[in-house]
């Protein structure tokens, strides 16, 4: 007899759980996507806020089909989506800002470098073609460590790698040097 009283006991306690669509889950992955938009996962961690936003889109229609089982899974799903989310931004932002941070170390003896070579001796100056990307590469670097710096600040680590990667890579690519045999820029 206790046996069958525990077991109607289980059994209500299941059937009322399953009886109305879990809110308080929801509400849980609803909070933990504001803070992975809050740490800018939609620019360092984009696939993980989508599998997020995914998943509560599913919850909202295994709700509306009344099937409560199915809505507490996707809301822990998109709970834990969302919890990566925040984990892997702050991971790839971390990251970008190294890079900028790193870019614009290396801008100054880059520049040092490339004046070098255009004013050094004839033996060693670059072609007339290279000789006039290294100028523009010179001419526009304060311009981007400017402006990197700027975005550093707003933390805008994304945008400051992208102005300073384009003249960076000039004057890597026309300052390395160049191997006696081949001619040819060695790494």
């Amino acid at each position: 007899m206790r046996v069958r009283s525990a077991l109607a006991a289980c059994l209500a306690a299941l059937t009322l759980a399953c009886s109305a669509p879990p809110t308080k889950e929801r509400d849980q992955a609803d909070g933990a996507l504001a803070a992975a938009r809050a740490a800018e996962a939609a620019v360092y961690a984009p696939a993980e806020l989508r599998a997020a936003e995914a998943a509560l889109q599913r919850y909202d229609a295994a709700v509306a089909q009344r099937d409560y089982r199915l809505a507490l899974s996707l809301a822990l799903e998109a709970r834990e989506n969302a919890y990566e989310a925040v984990r892997r931004a702050g991971d790839e932002k971390a990251t970008a800002r190294s890079q900028a941070e790193r870019l614009i170390a290396d801008l100054e003896p880059l520049v040092a470098a490339a004046n070098g070579r255009l004013n050094g001796p004839a033996s060693s100056r670059p072609s007339a073609a290279a000789a006039d990307r290294l100028r523009d590469a010179i001419k526009d670097a304060p311009t981007a460590l400017q402006e990197a710096r700027t975005l550093l600040e707003k933390h805008d680590y994304a945008a400051a790698i992208a102005r300073l990667s384009p003249v960076v890579g000039v004057l890597r690519k026309e300052t390395e040097p160049s191997t006696p045999a081949t001619g040819r820029r060695g790494r």
